[in-house]
């Protein structure tokens, strides 16, 4: 896929109705990886009246039916989660995928994750920087000891590391100048979600890179993602009722297919993402509505040869 960025696909894993199993899913990430995509990412949320399928077990499947797509999560919500349980699991997701994860994680989650789960919303974010500190330690150090305001940890080791020793790429999800912040200074880059616009996208990113260039950072070494949601096909009614269907379930019906998602003809969609990938962004996750590989191969075969 020879464009400006990296094409990636962003799985669909919440249903209203009874999700894919398996099997369906394997088909979907073979098909994904053998028509060139570059990457295939997940996305998070704990609790939801419709089904929304564990990111790191979708992962996992990937992994399985797979051998060099890049796998990554946009994003998991990370103030929700013990460090080191995630530092755990994504060491063995990327150990056993011989390198190949990029871990997304956000501030994110609504109120009432925050409260059923125990978690003090108003100190997000400070078990976010805490948690993100120990989550690098415990993948490269042996007998971690860390004493913070919320976590404590006394000589504890994880293994297996991630694979061939190295660390696993961490992006942050958000807007806020705090997050764009640290999404040069303490990670390895920046993520936006569904919504905003290129020019948005661009100031967001440029605020990005000039944090890093303050922390020493070329901004070459950076990674920008953008999710954009797609139905391409000839019938754009048709295309923005499928992706209602799949979208205001999970958003709510204030979601505006039209703005937001890339819809209708190839060179409509084409002519949605190009502007992102303009302003910077250097992996765009085009989520289809389901895993329908027809919609996958068309994408490839008609919407990514028109990006530049």
């Amino acid at each position: 896929m020879p464009t400006n960025a990296n094409i990636g696909i962003l799985v669909p894993g919440s249903y209203e109705g009874p999700p894919p199993k398996m099997d369906e899913f394997a088909r979907f990430f073979r098909s994904a990886e053998e028509l060139g995509f570059e990457s295939v990412w997940v996305t998070d949320r704990i609790f939801h009246r419709i089904n929304i399928l564990d990111p790191f077990t979708l992962l996992a499947c990937a992994a399985a039916s797979t051998s060099t797509i890049r796998l990554g999560t946009a994003v998991i919500l990370f103030a929700l989660r013990h460090p080191a349980l995630v530092a755990k699991t994504a060491a063995t997701l990327d150990y056993m995928s011989g390198g190949r994860l990029t871990l997304g994680i956000s501030l994110g989650g609504r109120d009432e994750e925050f409260q059923s789960l125990g978690v003090d919303v108003s100190r997000r974010v400070g078990r976010f920087s805490e948690g993100l500190r120990i989550m690098r330690r415990l993948w490269e150090e042996n007998e971690v000891t860390f004493h913070g305001r919320y976590y404590d940890l006394d000589a504890v080791t994880v293994r297996p590391g991630p694979a061939a020793d190295r660390s696993i790429p961490i992006i942050l999800g958000g807007r806020a100048d705090t997050l764009l912040r640290r999404s040069a200074r303490n990670a390895d880059g920046w993520v936006a979600g569904s919504t905003g616009d290129s020019e948005s996208f661009a100031q967001a990113w440029q605020t990005v890179k000039g944090h890093g260039e303050a922390a020493g950072k070329s901004p070459d070494s950076l990674e920008s993602g953008k999710l954009i949601y797609i139905a391409a096909g000839p019938d754009e009614e048709k295309c923005k009722a499928d992706l209602r269907a799949s979208l205001h379930p999970y958003y709510g019906p204030g979601y505006d297919v039209g703005e937001h998602c890339a819809l209708g003809s190839p060179d409509r969609c084409a002519a949605k993402i190009q502007p992102f990938i303009d302003a910077g962004a250097k992996t765009i996750m085009l989520g289809p509505c389901d895993t329908n590989v027809d919609q996958i191969q068309m994408i490839a075969e008609e919407v990514v040869p028109l990006l530049g």
